[in-house]
């Protein structure tokens, strides 16, 4: 696990057109790509939606 890069956004993004030219039909919704991310003691769920990139983060907690 590290830190997001551009690079990452970018290959998400690839095979999201990809599904969207092979596999979506007409009667779905948009394809969203999920990339999970590890800063200091958080997880990062960034969830890629068309050109935009929206990052929700998960504190671990220890038991």
């Amino acid at each position: 696990m590290r830190k997001l890069k551009k690079e990452d956004k970018a290959q998400v993004e690839y095979y999201m057109k990809l599904v969207d030219q092979e596999l979506k039909e007409i009667h779905h919704n948009h394809t969203i790509g999920i990339i999970i991310t590890k800063e200091s003691d958080e997880f990062i769920v960034n969830f890629v939606h068309q050109d935009d990139i929206v990052p929700l983060s998960y504190e671990l907690s220890h038991i």
